[in-house]
């Protein structure tokens, strides 16, 4: 919302801002914030007859514009800050699996141990991400992972290959990397609703505003702001809002 935590203490009547600070503190010790968002994507993917994946990152610069504890520098971008890592389910817009690291990690890396920690009963039809995730040994994760999934990563041209782009070694190298692959455009302007998901969680749920320092307290509020978007999508449905209520408080 925005609010400081001094704001909240002139909303809630009296309650000293120091109280919700201890509070969000003990919330995170207590891993409250994964737990939460943990229940909430087992019971999605659970329900979800089919799974069309994006997987994508995104940077969030400090509030401070300074050095914080577990922020890096991004040397693309020239600022220092955090990447939120987010496979996200297409057809919602709902992100089933995220990541919260220094701004200078590789995607490619964190992307394999989100679909490592991911469940293999989920009925994935496809998976698409940008060059950032080319990689032969991720194709072969994902293509033994969910199998007859539909891979659409597209390849990215070596400095070898740019020089002799004729040359049939060339070629040969570049029909190998895409064996396991599904590259159509109908594929790829999918890709762009995960940057939509992650302008919407900018400006809407406000990621990066907050005023608060260190990666810990980033990841706390990226998970906060996923929950609030599973929520939002849940109560917008009446049936699944009471179906859901009944499983998690039996639970």
């Amino acid at each position: 919302m925005g609010c400081s935590y001094r704001d909240l203490e002139g909303v809630s009547g009296g309650i000293d801002y120091s109280t919700f600070i201890k509070f969000r503190k003990r919330l995170i010790k207590a891993l409250w914030f994964p737990r939460i968002f943990k229940t909430l994507t087992s019971w999605l993917t659970l329900n979800f007859k089919s799974l069309f994946l994006l997987l994508d990152s995104s940077f969030v610069e400090t509030y401070s514009k300074r050095k914080e504890k577990g922020a890096e520098g991004s040397g693309f971008k020239k600022k220092i800050g955090f990447k939120l890592h987010s496979l996200i389910d297409f057809d919602t817009r709902l992100p089933l699996r995220q990541l919260s690291t220094g701004g200078a990690r590789s995607d490619i890396k964190l992307g394999e141990n989100m679909i490592r920690g991911s469940p293999k009963h989920w009925k994935v039809e496809a998976l698409v991400a940008d060059k950032g995730y080319d990689g032969c040994d991720f194709v072969n994760q994902v293509c033994h992972k969910w199998k007859g999934s539909q891979i659409c990563i597209p390849v990215r041209r070596t400095s070898q290959e740019k020089v002799n782009s004729k040359r049939r070694e060339s070629e040969l190298n570049r029909r190998l990397k895409t064996a396991h692959r599904t590259i159509t455009k109908y594929l790829l302007n999918k890709r762009t609703e995960i940057e939509r998901y992650f302008s919407r969680k900018k400006r809407v749920f406000n990621l990066g505003e907050e005023r608060t320092r260190h990666l810990k307290n980033f990841r706390a509020n990226c998970y906060l702001t996923s929950i609030m978007e599973i929520l939002e999508w849940l109560s917008k449905n009446e049936l699944l809002r009471l179906l859901f209520t009944k499983l998690f408080l039996k639970t």
